[in-house]
């Protein structure tokens, strides 16, 4: 990406602009190398009447307020609290601190040491505060809502004069439907480590969005696959949750991306997405077996199973009924997911034959699982 400096920036600027080249000669940053975003922000902020020379209105609510929002977040903030945790003492000592906010940018916890406390960060970035763009101006956590996506805010890139000292690295917590919930910030007084700083909040906020999605997807099947078999155990896998009919019936962040330009993936026949059916797969995925199957762009992909189906998986008949695996084998977990796998592949074929042939068992086999079934 290429920075455009001040200079150039102003050659782009209407007429409507002219308090936005005012503002960088004031401050001395002319030629300074500011990217799009940000300009884009200080641009924002100008139209929204802020004035960078006064002291920001911080918004804060009442500990009431904060104390009910937290209790409403209560199951959320119990997985996010711990990754918060271990960031900070990835960071701890270096002057910073961490913060997690709704998705509007409300602070609901923070984590810091003490020399942080007396710094600008320690002393304004606090559980009750608003860093939304429009409040704050230009800063990390309040530009992470607007773009949704990581950013850092270094210094001088923060509209307020009063934030200049400040560099703030956060990033959005995306769930399994698309929607941003929250943001994880870090942010310090030192102009130190910046990239180093964003790669550790980002593995946070992936690591909560992992354990969100198979929380949500726990009675399903979830598959981990990424282009390189030795990802599989990062977070920067795909993650795919299957149902007992082989369908898609939930995909995180990474799956989208890596499987763009193919069709929606919610509900869709796993079949539709891989030349492998999953029938012929589920077998060795099942048995922890990491596999290699095709897209039908043509692009390869290493995958394993991530979690089983819950044990006494229910399964959805044509009928709308709902029917446990078989009396046989309800005593062993690999009997359980077998004869999953058996009425699924029959339920999705509706033909015994051709589950059969699919699964490459007899039919007296599949017969067997299906006496209560049929």
């Amino acid at each position: 990406m290429r920075f455009l400096t001040n200079l150039e920036l102003m050659g782009n600027l209407n007429s409507t602009d002219e308090e936005f080249k005012n503002i960088l000669k004031k401050r001395k940053m002319l030629s300074y190398e500011m990217g799009k975003e940000i300009s884009d922000s200080w641009s924002r902020c100008i139209s929204g009447g802020l004035d960078p020379f006064e002291n920001p209105q911080h918004s804060l609510i009442s500990s009431t307020e904060l104390n009910e929002i937290k209790e409403k977040n209560e199951a959320l903030r119990k997985i996010i609290l711990p990754e918060i945790e271990l960031l900070y003492s990835q960071i701890a000592g270096t002057n910073f601190m961490v913060a997690y906010s709704d998705e509007n940018g409300l602070v609901l916890d923070t984590m810091y040491d003490k020399t942080c406390l007396q710094t600008d960060v320690g002393k304004t970035v606090i559980p009750g505060s608003i860093w939304a763009e429009k409040i704050c101006g230009t800063n990390g956590l309040g530009l992470s809502v607007e773009l949704k996506k990581p950013t850092i805010v270094s210094g001088k890139e923060h509209f307020f004069l009063a934030h200049e000292n400040i560099s703030c690295f956060a990033s959005p917590i995306i769930n399994y439907d698309g929607k941003t919930i929250g943001i994880i910030d870090a942010s310090t007084d030192s102009m130190s480590r910046e990239h180093h700083t964003l790669a550790l909040v980002k593995l946070a906020t992936r690591s909560i969005e992992t354990k969100l999605f198979i929380k949500k997807f726990q009675s399903e099947l979830i598959l981990s696959f990424h282009p390189r078999q030795e990802y599989l155990s990062t977070t920067s896998v795909g993650l795919l949750a299957i149902n007992g009919d082989g369908l898609i019936v939930g995909a995180n962040s990474n799956a989208k991306i890596m499987l763009n330009g193919l069709v929606d993936l919610k509900n869709e026949n796993f079949n539709k997405i891989f030349t492998n059916s999953f029938s012929s797969i589920a077998s060795d995925l099942l048995n922890n077996k990491v596999l290699k199957i095709t897209d039908h762009l043509g692009s390869s992909v290493f995958v394993v199973k991530s979690q089983n189906f819950k044990e006494n998986k229910i399964i959805e008949t044509n009928k709308n009924k709902k029917k446990y695996v078989c009396t046989k084998c309800e005593d062993t977990k690999i009997k359980r997911e077998k004869c999953t796998l058996i009425r699924s592949t029959f339920l999705e074929t509706n033909n015994i034959s051709a589950a059969s042939r699919k699964l490459g068992v007899s039919r007296t086999t599949i017969y067997k699982h299906l006496k209560n079934l049929i």
